[in-house]
């Protein structure tokens, strides 16, 4: 997973644009979300860029979600806060492409649990992508895909 970041040096105010930076571990820490690329550590935050929505994108590296052989991706189940509608895709290693949405789900200091349903492709690997761009939370503490195994004669 490859991420675009801004660098803001707070004594000048200049901003300095991070590209494709290869992100090896994220995690929840003190209320933050902090990432790492192996060498350096970043935190992710805020809510608006100079009061308009900032758009979101996570997308997941490719997975067999722990099941060898062909799938159905049935959903993407989302644990957090939402304020607003995201978008969720889907693209399997066969090129089926699904779309859904999920949320809003959560409330201040509740976190919840939303599923975006998706259509019936098939795939052995499957890459999902999340993207929001509502004003509000975007909090997310998991991403689970959900995954029917296909009987693997018929494949």
């Amino acid at each position: 997973m490859t991420t675009i970041g801004f660098s803001l040096e707070l004594d000048s105010g200049a901003v300095t644009s991070l590209a494709g930076l290869p992100v090896v571990a994220a995690c929840r820490h003190g209320g933050a979300v902090v990432f790492s690329d192996g060498k350096r550590l970043y935190r992710i935050g805020g809510d608006t860029d100079d009061g308009a929505p900032i758009a979101a994108r996570l997308t997941l590296p490719a997975t067999d979600c722990g099941q060898p052989g062909p799938k159905r991706l049935l959903g993407l189940i989302l644990e957090g806060r939402i304020d607003g509608e995201t978008a969720v895709s889907a693209q399997s290693s066969d090129g089926s492409v699904l779309e859904g949405t999920a949320g809003p789900v959560g409330s201040e200091g509740l976190p919840g649990r939303t599923m975006a349903r998706l259509g019936r492709g098939r795939g052995e690997h499957w890459q999902a992508a999340i993207a929001s761009s509502a004003r509000g939370a975007f909090d997310l503490g998991a991403v689970t895909l959900v995954a029917l195994p296909l009987d693997r004669r018929l494949a």
